[in-house]
């Protein structure tokens, strides 16, 4: 009991501090790439979406680093899972939740070709070196391809203004703060990421799980809390398209870029994760088009549905 009793608190204490080293990471990033000239679009299209993913990515580079490398996709497939059909779900009980059709004829579809991408990589459980140098090559193209986006469309640009505002605030700190910041960041999330890691599979080992199940459900949503923080307070203040943009844009740098990088330093052998992960990511990303392409979009119907779905994911996967 006593052991279990310290797992429980180490996955609360390292949910805690990927939270927190993210929100810091990205919040002194932001600030030193405003203070060195970068325009607010390119720091909402580069750090501050991808900053997004940091919790994602120091945890799957610790449990692959660690040989826990089933854990380490796991999340990945888990916490884009919980990004679209728990996020959204929630998105949709705050508040009714519409989009713009450039979401549903351009980020969606984006984000079923990686997916479908993803599921082709993973069908010999083995993503390799080049495999990986692909999946990056790919979120840099993303990241261009968004940063011309937002050049042209107003409505994109305005967002990611807005959004950099929010994360700098009123304050203009000197440098030695936001530098301080960003290494307690990653120390925090290094930390987090071991603490979550090491916590979940201690204290789910009399369950007998496999590794991939832990990953893909109590790591992965853990993970997951800055999307789901990030795109709730979106959603209450009645912007839609960032909160599902969010949502997708984490997706997209969780397969690219997360897998990606931990590819790069380390082959992934993944036994415990199959087509049947990719085929749930696709289908995922499917059922996420279609609600949100409904004129009415998502309310607390529809949101109550989800959330109710990804309950169910996460007990089918840990019962079976």
């Amino acid at each position: 009991m006593l052991e279990l009793a310290l797992s429980m608190v180490a996955i609360l204490a390292g949910c805690v501090l990927l939270y927190l080293g993210g929100d810091m990471l990205v919040s002194a990033s932001t600030f030193i790439a405003d203070r060195i000239g970068m325009s607010p679009v390119a720091i909402g299209a580069t750090i501050v979406a991808v900053g997004t993913s940091a919790p994602e990515l120091s945890v799957s580079l610790d449990a692959a680093l660690s040989g826990h490398v089933d854990v380490s996709v796991g999340n990945i497939v888990g916490s884009n899972v919980c990004n679209i059909i728990l996020v959204l779900g929630l998105c949709g009980l705050v508040r009714r939740l519409r989009v713009s059709r450039e979401v549903v004829r351009i980020d969606f579809p984006i984000l079923i070709i990686v997916s479908g991408i993803f599921t082709i990589m993973i069908n010999d459980h083995v993503i390799s070196r080049v495999e990986g140098v692909i999946l990056a090559s790919g979120l840099a193209v993303y990241i261009g391809w968004n940063l011309r986006r937002a050049a042209e469309d107003t409505e994109v640009r305005e967002l990611l203004m807005g959004e950099v505002a929010d994360t700098l605030g009123v304050d203009r700190e000197h440098w030695v703060k936001p530098v301080a910041r960003a290494v307690a960041g990653v120390f925090f999330l290094g930390l987090g990421a071991k603490w979550l890691v090491n916590g979940s599979l201690q204290a789910l080992e009399p369950l007998h799980l496999s590794e991939a199940t832990i990953g893909s459900t109590v790591v992965a949503l853990g993970t997951s809390v800055p999307e789901i923080g990030t795109s709730i307070i979106a959603a209450r203040k009645g912007h839609g398209d960032l909160a599902v943009g969010n949502a997708i844009g984490s997706c997209v740098f969780n397969l690219l870029g997360v897998l990606g990088v931990t590819a790069c330093l380390r082959p992934l052998i993944a036994n415990e994760v199959d087509l049947i992960d990719g085929a749930i990511l696709i289908a995922t990303s499917l059922a996420g088009l279609v609600l949100v392409a409904r004129p009415d979009g998502i309310g607390r119907l529809r949101g109550t549905i989800l959330v109710t779905i990804y309950v169910l994911y996460v007990t089918i996967a840990v019962a079976g």
